[in-house]
């Protein structure tokens, strides 16, 4: 109920109850429940607008605090490759040097090896040496094979003769 329907109900006059406000100044006339209702909007906007806020916030904060954590993480990586960068320094070579190196290598490697397709040469004449031999021993060997087979016949003619 409005306080014009109250005012209305005490004074009767529907006149005096329209020019009376709420503290009975006349031409001020609100209802309690339009000033309620405004009243609770403008408080039901601003609760929902500081909770939003605070969610806001707190979400912020919840990322601010794992994004440090994962910085320190980091850090820690990086102090701990550090340091063993640190130690293998007196056990590295730098890379020019160390292909330099490699490449001395090889050419003393390259000049052992040079002379070999020569000795190949030499090996494989030698081998055709052997070769030509060992053909000349096969047919001397095909002629040793007949007169063996002779001399094995005649040997069994003198074991019978030998015999008992």
């Amino acid at each position: 109920m409005t306080t014009g329907q109250v005012t209305h109900r005490r004074s009767g006059s529907p006149r005096s109850a329209a020019m009376t406000g709420r503290r009975g100044h006349p031409g001020t006339y609100q209802s309690s429940t339009t000033v309620s209702a405004a009243s609770t909007s403008y408080a039901r906007f601003l609760w929902i607008f500081a909770t939003l806020g605070l969610i806001v916030v707190a979400v912020v904060i919840g990322f601010l605090i794992s994004i440090v954590r994962a910085l320190e993480s980091i850090d820690d990586g990086l102090s701990t490759a550090s340091n063993s960068v640190t130690g293998v320094a007196g056990n590295v070579e730098a890379l020019p040097d160390y292909i330099r190196g490699i490449n001395s290598a090889l050419s003393d490697i390259n000049a052992s090896l040079k002379p070999i397709p020569g000795q190949v040469a030499n090996i494989n004449d030698s081998l055709q040496s052997i070769r030509d031999s060992a053909g000349g021993t096969g047919t001397s060997l095909k002629d040793t094979s007949r007169s063996l087979t002779d001399t094995s016949r005649s040997l069994e003619h003198t074991s019978t003769t030998l015999g008992p």
